[in-house]
């Protein structure tokens, strides 16, 4: 079954986007999850103040090209790709705890964490709330690495894909999917 899905941040920019997408597998293929992500366009400004911290190994905390809140209406959407990849037979993770991990494409690092925050209500009561992210940075280097980077993204580059950058997941990654689920519902 071919599928694909939109997914808009939270904060409804349609630049902070995220699409999934799959083809029909055939008998001996592996079943994968195509992702692209949009790669903000920043003002020079931001970008050389982003590229003078990626050069003394510092992170911005929505990494290099904003990040993505996903919304907790679009844990079903995303389950149904986590099903895919492992045939709903994946034991899913319930804890709602804060988790971070991450996962590459050719060029970036993807960061996906549910972090805990706490929200004062008019009654001055505290209440957690949940929210997930999923931010873009520059991929680590040496220093050298790290220079000739923060050069292409100074002067606009920023993917060989222009401005999606493109990944998989494997099958080896639906855990990982189900544990954003998890967190969504959470949320």
């Amino acid at each position: 079954m071919e599928k694909t899905e939109f997914f808009i941040c939270k904060c409804h920019d349609i630049s902070h986007q995220l699409v999934l997408g799959t083809f029909e597998p055939t008998e001996d293929e592996e079943r994968v999850v195509y992702g692209s992500f949009h790669l903000v366009h920043l003002e020079f400004w931001d970008k050389l103040k982003s590229a003078t911290k990626y050069l003394f190994g510092r992170k911005r905390k929505d990494g290099d090209f904003d990040a993505l809140l996903l919304r907790p209406e679009d844990a079903g959407r995303l389950e149904w790709f986590a099903n895919f990849l492992d045939g709903g037979t994946s034991a899913t993770d319930m804890a709602v705890a804060p988790f971070a991990f991450t996962f590459c494409s050719k060029e970036n690092v993807y960061e996906v964490s549910l972090e805990a925050y706490q929200d004062t209500l008019n009654d001055r009561s505290i209440q957690t709330e949940y929210e997930l992210s999923v931010s873009v940075s520059l991929k680590p280097g040496n220093v050298f690495y790290r220079l000739y980077r923060a050069a292409k993204y100074l002067s606009g580059y920023r993917s060989c894909y222009g401005d999606f950058d493109s990944f998989e997941f494997m099958p080896t990654d639906a855990v990982k999917l189900h544990r954003m689920v998890s967190g969504l519902r959470a949320c």
